[in-house]
């Protein structure tokens, strides 16, 4: 399970960087070119360069939801408020 995370983790950090310098070539050529496929292009790249970390975090948040992490301390600070 620890090397998968590794693994994902990689991958994740891969794909970031590609959309990191996808971003940058597409302001080149919108800037070298003018046209309007590059535009569309690179703000959609920075759009995901933005939003594929928002979203990742947001899934790792609801797993340990799910899988009941956190649950047991909000319920043991919850007690201790009562017991004041």
């Amino acid at each position: 399970m620890d090397k998968a995370k590794r693994v994902l983790a990689l991958v994740t950090v891969g794909i970031l960087v590609l959309c990191i310098v996808l971003t940058v070539v597409f302001v080149i050529l919108y800037n070298v070119t003018n046209s309007k496929f590059y535009e569309t292009a690179w703000m959609a790249s920075a759009f995901c360069m933005l939003m594929l970390p928002i979203v990742i975090w947001v899934m790792f948040w609801i797993y340990r939801l799910l899988r009941g992490r956190g649950v047991e301390k909000e319920a043991v600070q919850t007690e201790e408020k009562t017991e004041e």
